[in-house]
């Protein structure tokens, strides 16, 4: 008797876990019945959303290989007008003003440099935005972003105060850190050439870093980027500006 008994709560348990799959199934059936019964008709489209936000002077070429555009498909009557369905219509165009997580990428929020882009960039009062091209390692490995910070680290001859190289201990290069915690406005891949027709772009040979800082460091800014060369670290949230001695072959183990 005990073995009939468990047989029947077998079939039982059998029949019980049979009867859910076939409801689960039944209710996925009906849901998908309600999408199709909403979609019957409308046609879809190609559009790309922003993945995450992209800042104001960020380029369509950086945006696309930093992984912050999708491509997605929408009904037709709810994607906007000027909504992109290639990358090549943003390309060498800078995002005019800032680009929200799942907002539809529309031809209209891209310029071209110089063109229309007044005010864009968020300069705070009594600085001004210099740019720095760089690539590679030397760039952090294209990882920095618009509202990081980042510090300079030059490469150039030792010299003593009065410019002269440092001869005996010392002498040679030095790297040390030029500036520290320069706030990062805008990243890019491109830059406007004089060598090619007003309004269009030429591809640049490495990542351009936009930088607002005071007169001052605007001078020292250029200056090592035309006399020196330059190592950017990307630094974490709240970081403070330290002070070294700097590295030549004379210290450089010590």
């Amino acid at each position: 008797m005990a073995t009939v008994g468990m047989s029947r709560r077998t079939i039982a348990l059998v029949m019980a876990v049979a009867l859910a799959a076939l409801a689960t199934i039944a209710l996925i059936s009906y849901i998908n019945g309600l999408e199709d019964s909403a979609l019957k008709g409308q046609i879809s489209v190609k559009v790309f959303v922003a993945k995450q936000d992209i800042a104001a002077g960020v380029t369509g070429d950086t945006a696309s290989q930093q992984g912050l555009i999708e491509q997605t498909n929408v009904p037709a009557k709810v994607a906007p007008e000027g909504a992109i369905t290639s990358l090549q219509q943003i390309s060498g165009r800078l995002a005019a003003v800032q680009i929200y997580k799942d907002e539809i990428i529309v031809q209209q929020r891209f310029v071209a440099p110089g063109q229309g882009v007044k005010n864009v960039l968020p300069i705070p009062a009594g600085k001004q935005a210099v740019s720095v091209a760089i690539a590679g390692a030397p760039a952090v490995g294209g990882f920095v972003q618009p509202g990081d910070q980042v510090s300079l680290i030059v490469q150039t001859v030792n010299r003593r105060a009065g410019g002269l190289p440092v001869v005996g201990a010392g002498a040679g290069n030095i790297v040390r850190y030029l500036m520290q915690n320069l706030d990062v406005i805008a990243v890019g891949t491109r830059i406007v050439s004089s060598a090619v027709p007003a309004g269009t772009t030429a591809e640049a040979p490495a990542g351009i870093f936009t930088f607002a800082v005071t007169p001052a460091q605007a001078e020292q800014l250029v200056f090592a980027t035309l006399n020196t060369t330059l190592y950017f670290t990307l630094l974490p949230a709240d970081s403070k500006p330290v002070v070294t001695r700097g590295r030549t072959f004379a210290n450089l183990f010590g």
